[in-house]
């Protein structure tokens, strides 16, 4: 009884503060920066010229177990004029995921310069394609990314894949570029 006491006595102590309680609250999720993007979405709708709205469509999430197989595929509805794309995924946090074994395949009519579509930039993931048989219009699928949660993941682990850039457009320099805080675009893996 006296234990219990004691303990919530120390509990009490350590949440007072000195300052009049202006201490900033704790961030327990290692959310920090203002572009910080802390709700996903599977949709966004652009206001660019070029597309109207991305999606992602896919299987395997929410993950429950290490080695699990993640397939996230990339839609696009509202396409005009689109000959290229730019996809650059972050794993969050990246030991939660198996990075080294991942794949983009894009969808035909887009090819990719990539071996596995993908090229590491830190920890994240530049995906991106190009249509070599001319202009895309409407609705169509840009690809597919497979990756797979790491050795270390279980059902408690909490990790996600954020979008954290959409270029999309006719050419490397007529693009309309999207970026995390305004798509707000990825998907909740585990734990979340």
């Amino acid at each position: 009884m006296l234990f219990r006491f004691v303990l919530a006595g120390f509990m009490g102590l350590s949440a007072c503060s000195d300052d009049g309680g202006n201490s900033p609250i704790p961030n327990p999720g290692g959310v920090n920066g203002p572009g910080a993007v802390t709700e996903l979405r599977q949709s966004a709708t652009l206001s660019g010229g070029y597309a109207g709205q991305i999606r992602i469509d896919g299987e395997g999430w929410p993950a429950n177990t290490s080695a699990q197989v993640l397939r996230l595929t990339f839609l696009v509805d509202g396409m005009a004029g689109v000959r290229q794309f730019e996809l650059r995924v972050e794993p969050e946090p990246a030991s939660a995921f198996d990075i080294s074994a991942a794949v983009f395949a894009a969808t035909q009519p887009f090819v990719t310069p990539f071996a596995s579509g993908i090229q590491m930039e830190g920890n994240i993931m530049r995906m991106g394609g190009a249509s070599l048989t001319g202009d895309l219009d409407g609705a169509g699928t840009l690809g597919t990314l497979t990756i797979q949660t790491s050795s270390n993941f279980n059902a408690f682990t909490d990790a996600r894949l954020v979008v954290t850039l959409l270029s999309i457009g006719p050419s490397s320099s007529q693009r309309d570029e999207y970026e995390s805080d305004k798509l707000r675009l990825g998907i909740n893996v585990g734990g979340r």
